[in-house]
């Protein structure tokens, strides 16, 4: 998303121009039904557009590329009015933006008429790029990735829920048994609650970084803070193991305890690893 919008950036004034020539093509401004589908077929980035009056109030539909909502016709628009200034020509061409409804990047223009009227036309901002050949559509890989990533997300949130499910369950075993028994319970009780947090925050994460909030990860660096949030998980779940290790070499052979020893220094290079990675990464981010 970064490297898209750098790109717009970067082609601007090439990409504007575009937009501007290819809904100036028709000077008619009747906005009926055969004028509606000539824009859609003539822009397929086209997704939206809609009339506004000289005092701010949208006298037309909502239309898009199959359908239009009726409801939006009476809409208040005078907060967009008074916010954009118009060129010279009586166009406008705002800076890319997140839409609230869909989630994805988009760019709106608008076109003063003589009368007052104002059109207003909202694009999509990877289409648009696609259509002039900036970059390549790869729109069926994301929505695969976004289904893969949701499917198999989906699955570990399944599994934690399986392994907390299990763990609790010893605990109530522990809590009927007696002896030896109840510890080895307790044990696995852990063991599986443990599991089922790390699990569920890496699933946690995957979700929201490549399914939910996907189009909206705009920051710098979230790949490292999402390897951040999963060792974080992973060193945790192995600390308390490594403890219960300890705790069951000292009741049952204390001569294995070297065993413990190599599992919290497993602890120790994956905590030294993580702050190596934090320190790497903001440097770098701190150079760009």
């Amino acid at each position: 998303m970064k490297q898209m919008m750098q790109i717009y950036r970067d082609n601007r004034e090439a990409v504007e121009g575009f937009l501007l020539t290819t809904i100036s093509d028709n000077p008619q401004h009747d906005f009926d039904d055969v004028q509606v589908r000539n824009f859609f077929k003539r822009l397929p980035c086209l997704s939206d557009m809609y009339l506004i009056d000289e005092k701010g109030e949208q006298i037309t539909p909502t239309w898009r590329r199959n359908t239009h909502d009726a409801t939006l016709k009476g809409t208040d628009r005078t907060y967009f009015i008074n916010r954009i200034q118009f060129n010279e020509k009586g166009n406008y061409v705002s800076s890319p933006y997140i839409c609230a409804n869909s989630g994805q990047p988009k760019v709106s223009v608008a076109r003063k008429y003589e009368d007052g009227r104002i059109a207003v036309f909202d694009l999509d901002v990877v289409a648009v790029l696609g259509k002039m050949h900036l970059i390549e559509s790869t729109r069926f890989i994301s929505k695969l990735s976004v289904w893969v990533y949701g499917l198999l997300g989906g699955g570990l949130v399944l599994l934690a829920m399986f392994l907390g499910g299990y763990g609790l369950l010893g605990f109530v075993k522990a809590l009927m048994s007696s002896g030896d028994e109840t510890l080895q319970y307790v044990f696995k009780s852990i063991i599986g609650i443990t599991l089922a947090i790390a699990i569920y925050d890496l699933s946690k994460t995957i979700l929201e970084q490549e399914v939910f909030y996907r189009s909206l990860t705009l920051e710098e660096g979230s790949e490292y803070k999402t390897l951040t949030k999963f060792l974080t998980s992973i060193i945790i779940a192995l600390s308390i193991e490594s403890l219960m290790v300890v705790f069951k070499v000292a009741i049952n052979d204390i001569r294995n305890m070297h065993f413990a020893f190599y599992l919290i220094s497993g602890v120790g290079i994956l905590i030294v690893s993580m702050a190596v990675l934090n320190y790497v990464s903001h440097k770098k981010q701190g150079h760009e």
